[in-house]
């Protein structure tokens, strides 16, 4: 049950993620709250027409992730030190530069194929769970991070918490960073599932990206172990 559970807690906090930086204007709460009931509502009118067209609800999720969110710097994250500055920074030639920014580039694509396709396909799975986003305390600092808590009501007695880490773009829009499903760090494990491939494959990170196929359900599996 837990592993099924936060399988579906992942999906939905991804749909978070999404409608969270469509509304550039609004705060980190009003982002969250606001437009995950919008993308609730998106879902449901798929249901009518999913079964004859389901494509047509893939290439809709598709694009408003193309248009929201940031799946360069998301997978860049994820590469660890192998997509950061300093890594970049510290490459003597153009060539080794040249590389580091292929593999970004590949990286990047694989890794928003396989969110996309997953989860356009497990967003159709939520049916009317009730949905709470809990008001920022008084004294939040807007400066830096900020954490949006949500509570997502299921079988159980106890609301299931998603815990969403946003900052401000440097347009001053709001768009989320990080997701936490009960204790659970997504990007950390993202990132440890490449490091592990980094491993396997003896750091040949061409082999890493060609190979990333291990989709987002069987790595929430076993972190949820």
């Amino acid at each position: 049950m837990l592993k099924k559970m936060v399988m579906a807690l992942c999906l939905l906090a991804w749909a978070g993620m999404v409608a969270a930086a469509s509304a550039p204007q609004r705060g980190p709460h009003e982002v969250v709250a606001g437009t995950t009931q919008e993308l609730m509502k998106v879902i449901e009118e798929a249901r009518t027409y999913v079964a004859t067209d389901p494509q047509r609800f893939n290439a809709e999720v598709r694009r408003i992730m193309d248009e929201v969110v940031d799946f360069q710097s998301f997978a860049r994250g994820v590469m660890g030190k192998y997509g950061s500055r300093e890594y970049y920074q510290s490459l003597r030639t153009e060539e080794e530069r040249a590389q580091f920014r292929d593999h970004v580039i590949r990286f990047t694509q694989n890794f928003k194929d396989g969110l996309i396709n997953t989860y356009a396909k497990g967003l159709l799975g939520f049916n009317g769970n009730k949905i709470e986003v809990l008001p920022l305390p008084a004294d939040a600092d807007l400066s830096g991070s900020v954490g949006v808590r949500q509570h997502i009501y299921g079988e159980r007695a106890a609301p299931y918490e998603v815990v969403y880490t946003l900052r401000r773009d440097r347009d001053g829009s709001w768009k989320l960073r990080n997701v936490i499903i009960e204790g659970l760090n997504l990007g950390l494990i993202y990132q440890n599932q490449f490091l592990t491939a980094v491993s396997t494959h003896k750091g040949d990170l061409d082999k890493v990206i060609s190979n990333w196929t291990v989709a987002p359900k069987e790595v929430m599996e076993q972190a949820a172990k």
